[in-house]
């Protein structure tokens, strides 16, 4: 049997076939001898940046993400140094799938190139969405920024600041079309297809589409086939993105 065979077996059949392959293997998932775990967690899903590629950055899984990184930047052909700008440790090996899968579901447009760990995005949404799975799961303490104390990140970082319940600031407020000055009646056009357009019926967020209602978001998420959609990053009023005219009117 391979190591590579060995990574899809359970913890208890490792245990139930000691060899020196084995006992690479389970110390590798955390072990000391007596098969007492160290940790809790197998490894880390981590965002690394690169400052030779500012629009894009690397979310993927390490069982040893120092290691990982020093393996990424012993490459000869990197202008610069990678640097890993957050960690979030998981139990389960391999944890950075599920991750893609969500990030591709969400807007499959952002991964770079299919099948690579490359993202368009910058390290403080890459960070949110982490932020956002640890607030879900109650897991805050595994999330970690600037998990190496590396000098680059503290100044990359230094407006994004992690803080308790108390100090968070509030949610901003759920878009509507009144607080986007947009009338009832008015005609929205889906950015995908300048064909498909809706019309508002109320000053929410209802909008009229062959002939059925939909949340702004609802109509997105049906257009896109999709489970869950921003709306308003998806539709154009007056030629300008809602979201866009959100942020005009500081709202």
């Amino acid at each position: 049997m391979s190591v590579f065979d060995l990574t899809k077996c359970s913890d208890e059949e490792l245990k139930d076939l000691v060899t020196m392959e084995i006992v690479a293997e389970l110390k590798n998932r955390g072990y000391t001898l007596g098969w007492n775990k160290e940790t809790d967690y197998a490894g880390a899903i981590y965002i690394m940046v690169n400052p030779a590629f500012s629009n894009l950055v690397k979310i993927g899984y390490a069982d040893d993400v120092w290691k990982r990184l020093k393996s990424l930047n012993n490459s000869s052909g990197l202008p610069d140094p990678y640097h890993c700008f957050a960690i979030y440790k998981v139990k389960k090996r391999l944890e950075d799938l599920r991750l893609h899968t969500l990030i591709d579901t969400l807007d499959s447009s952002l991964r770079h190139a299919k099948n690579r760990e490359f993202y368009e995005m910058d390290c403080n949404k890459a960070y949110d969405i982490l932020d956002a799975i640890a607030q879900i799961n109650g897991s805050d303490e595994q999330l970690v920024l600037n998990p190496f104390s590396d000098e680059y990140i503290a100044e990359l970082s230094k407006c994004k600041k992690i803080t308790n319940d108390i100090d968070k600031p509030k949610k901003a407020p759920r878009m509507t079309f009144e607080m986007l000055n947009i009338p009832i009646g008015s005609v929205l056009t889906y950015i995908k297809n300048s064909d498909i357009q809706c019309v508002t019926v109320d000053m929410d967020n209802k909008v009229k589409y062959e002939g059925k209602t939909y949340t702004i978001s609802g109509l997105a998420q049906k257009l896109l086939k999709v489970s869950s959609a921003r709306g308003g990053a998806y539709f154009l009023y007056n030629g300008e993105i809602l979201t866009d005219i959100r942020k005009r009117l500081n709202k």
